[in-house]
């Protein structure tokens, strides 16, 4: 009796209640039945309470916490440096208490050269090009190819007479040859038996067709030929396909010429009379008096430019001081970077009579060695290396096809193949690069 009457009351309330609130216990009445329904659900959805920052930084590992202090302390006092690992505090103040001059660190035997704005420049290029050619890695053929003339002087096409230099076309291999004791330059391609004169006639005359004891020879890229006509004290220019020269270098007042190269439309002579190098009549490289000073040059006889890395600057092999040296463009003094200066030496650090220089595609200087019957090579400036390599000959005169005889003159093909003037033998030699 006493439930029904609770029964009968609770009905009385729902229906004296008002519709909103009746809608509004019916979706709580639902959402606690789901929440009763699905609990695991409930737990999966709650997302997790974010942990307070210093309990997160004991959970972390060990340089994470170091690393989080200190961004806190530096955003505090954002003027303060953030603390730095004890081997980088030490090299900090190995730096800071290093003097200005001595923060670049130089090897020993760079520091005794001149310290030229050129040289400070290149001189991490030069190094690791050193460090990559001055290794065996690049290796000659000690066993030549004569490639041009038969070993016997003559005047027939196939024969030579004291060539003295020899200029490559590194597009089509061409040989071009200052046969100097037969008065005229020969060309001579690929695989020919026999070379084509293409300058002079076979008499030592002034006449404008004539030379009189060619030294050198350059061609440019359309064939036109430069040539150092020694005995007539003049360079003359001759064009592809003629006969006839001109002459370039009229107010010069030229000596003997040994050399000849053209670059930004200078024309360069190796003057072995004045014992200087010119530029278009003009003096680039000694004094016009011999001498062993740094100014000075005696009777050089041979030279190149470096036209891709120290641009203009001359390698010239001063002869009778038997060592080569370097002359940046615009300084007048030089510094030797091969040979003992008024030495002659056999030695490996030595050279006796160098009369040829030439440069590879990488700068490397190739010498010929003329009384020593060999080819040097150096790496290029700086010269780590103080002492040659031998690539060529084997430092005694002969006639077999491993040996030289005062040789004159040295060339390189694009493939890097030595090409030798073997003066005294009347041939040009050919060393393949096997390596």
């Amino acid at each position: 009796m006493i439930k029904l009457i609770k029964l009968i009351f609770l009905k009385q309330q729902q229906r004296s209640r008002p519709p909103q609130q009746q809608q509004q216990s019916r979706p709580q009445q639902q959402s606690r039945q789901q929440q009763q329904s699905r609990p695991h659900q409930q737990q999966r959805s709650r997302p997790r309470p974010q942990q307070p920052l210093r309990l997160r930084l004991q959970q972390s590992h060990p340089q994470q916490q170091q690393q989080q202090q200190q961004l806190r302390r530096h955003r505090q006092h954002p003027q303060q440096q953030l603390r730095q690992h004890p081997q980088q505090q030490q090299q900090l103040r190995r730096h800071r208490q290093r003097p200005q001059q001595q923060q670049l660190q130089l090897h020993p035997q760079q520091q005794q050269l001149p310290r030229h704005p050129q040289q400070q420049q290149l001189r991490r290029h030069q190094l690791l090009r050193c460090k990559h050619f001055v290794s065996n890695s690049w290796i000659w053929n000690n066993t030549a190819i004569t490639v041009a003339g038969n070993g016997s002087s003559g005047t027939g096409a196939n024969q030579l007479n004291q060539p003295w230099n020899i200029f490559i076309d590194q597009a089509t291999s061409d040989i071009y040859i200052a046969d100097s004791l037969n008065n005229r330059v020969v060309k001579w391609l690929p695989n020919a038996t026999s070379g084509i004169v293409i300058a002079g006639t076979g008499n030592a005359s002034p006449a404008s067709s004539d030379l009189n004891t060619p030294r050198d020879v350059f061609a440019d890229s359309t064939g036109n030929i430069y040539v150092a006509d020694s005995g007539n004290q003049r360079v003359q220019f001759f064009r592809n396909g003629s006969t006839v020269g001109t002459t370039v270098s009229t107010s010069w007042g030229c000596g003997n010429l040994f050399g000849v190269y053209v670059y930004n439309s200078k024309i360069y002579g190796c003057d072995i009379t004045k014992s200087v190098i010119w530029a278009n009549g003009t003096g680039v490289a000694g004094i016009q008096i011999a001498g062993s000073a740094s100014n000075q040059l005696n009777q050089p006889q041979g030279f190149t430019i470096d036209t891709l890395y120290n641009k203009s600057t001359l390698y010239v092999a001063n002869s009778m001081q038997h060592t080569v040296v370097q002359f940046f463009a615009g300084s007048s003094t030089g510094t030797i970077v091969a040979g003992i200066n008024g030495v002659q030496s056999s030695a490996s650090n030595g050279l006796n009579f160098p009369v040829a220089v030439k440069l590879d595609s990488l700068a490397n200087v190739f010498i010929v060695d003329n009384n020593n019957h060999r080819i040097q090579l150096y790496c290029r400036y700086p010269f780590v290396n103080t002492t040659g390599r031998t690539i060529a000959g084997t430092g005694v005169l002969g006639t077999s096809a491993t040996q030289l005889y005062y040789p004159a003159g040295v060339a390189l093909d694009s493939s890097m193949n030595l090409y030798v003037a073997d003066t005294s033998n009347h041939r040009v030699q050919k060393f393949m690069r096997i390596a």
